[in-house]
């Protein structure tokens, strides 16, 4: 048997391989061949299959019927992408046991899976207003209602004589009812790297400065607003200062809830929630704390970024349990998201 051959060939059992990786970490994949994004997707897959779910029933259907048929580890691996934007954990589960218990090639198995999930967020339609956010500067806003309630809104638009954008914008804009969101700015001002950032007392900070002075981090920026002509008051935005290494700035130490402020400086940073190719902007998402308050983890802002709720919850916070999905990490004053298996510093 050649290598070529002896690949396919260990293609088939994809369960078994699934199955061999319990109690294995991405570090020991590694070391016995795995590359990196291979690790990765085998672990996720054994925590689905292997992993403590409340549809055991199912879970045990899936592991069986994927035996069975020999589904290989490039398919699971396929499905699990497919099945991962199910509604809900439940549906999730009844896709991947049907499509484990399907036999056929690997693309007959993907295209009923991608049908079936069309079908299952067809039925989970509800009314409503959802936002589409996208990396670039086009989003959506879809409005869900009955038939006559589109139509009628439908009849709104074309009644301003405009183009349908235009039209948008001349009813929500042009009504009393409706306004603009306030525009807040939030200017950064960077510190210098030679400058050496005190805990400070109450509601400021306090810098040594490389000429032996020390000043509060209020006197600091009066200086460097002052010298580029910056105008403003209390009531036209805020001011973060950024740390080349540090980060933005301490502000508090002493409460596991995020303030005001905090929360400003930590948007300030990430606009937008900072696991990779998540949108969430900061306004709809959480103060996270890069190491668990649980863990001993400090609320300032060298360990606070924002995420969404969803990735809030499933960041790996526990350093002792098994890692699953992965984590964000300050390094060198910027937020970086490890893979579960990168060993902790």
């Amino acid at each position: 048997m050649n290598a070529l051959e002896t690949y396919l060939t260990a293609l088939g059992p994809g369960m078994d391989i699934i199955a061999g990786c319990q109690g294995m970490s991405g570090s020991e994949l590694m070391d016995r061949g795995a590359p990196d994004a291979i690790a990765a997707d085998l672990l996720l897959l054994c925590e689905s299959y292997f992993g403590r779910t409340k549809f055991t029933r199912l879970q045990r259907r899936a592991i069986a019927d994927a035996r069975r048929n020999t589904h290989s580890i490039a398919t699971l691996t396929a499905l699990e992408r497919i099945v991962n934007r199910a509604p809900s954990k439940k549906q999730a589960w009844q896709l991947r046991a049907e499509c484990c218990a399907m036999a056929g090639s690997m693309s007959h198995i993907l295209k009923h899976a991608r049908r079936r999930l069309r079908e299952m967020k067809d039925d989970t339609v509800s009314p409503g207003v959802r936002t589409y956010r996208r990396p670039n500067d086009y989003w959506t806003l879809a409005i869900t209602g009955t038939s006559s309630f589109i139509a009628d809104l439908n009849a709104a638009l074309a009644a301003t004589g405009k183009q349908s954008l235009e039209a948008v914008e001349k009813i929500f804009f042009d009504q009393a009812a409706a306004a603009r969101a306030e525009v807040v700015t939030n200017a950064i001002v960077p510190l210098d790297k030679f400058i050496r950032i005190r805990d400070g007392r109450g509601d400021d900070i306090e810098l040594d400065l490389t000429n032996g002075a020390t000043i509060t981090g209020t006197e600091y920026l009066r200086r460097v607003l002052n010298d580029v002509g910056f105008a403003g008051d209390k009531e036209t935005g805020y001011v973060t200062l950024v740390h080349p290494e540090e980060g933005p700035v301490n502000l508090y130490r002493t409460a596991r809830v995020a303030n005001d402020k905090q929360r400003i400086m930590a948007a300030a940073e990430n606009p937008r929630c900072a696991w990779p190719g998540c949108n969430q902007p900061a306004d709809l998402s959480q103060v996270h704390h890069l190491k668990a308050w649980s863990n001993g983890g400090e609320t300032n802002m060298k360990n606070l970024v924002m995420c969404c709720a969803y990735h809030n919850g499933v960041n790996d916070d526990d350093p002792n349990a098994p890692p699953r999905r992965g984590r964000l990490e300050r390094v060198g004053g910027r937020i970086v998201w490890r893979p579960p298996f990168t060993p902790r510093e």
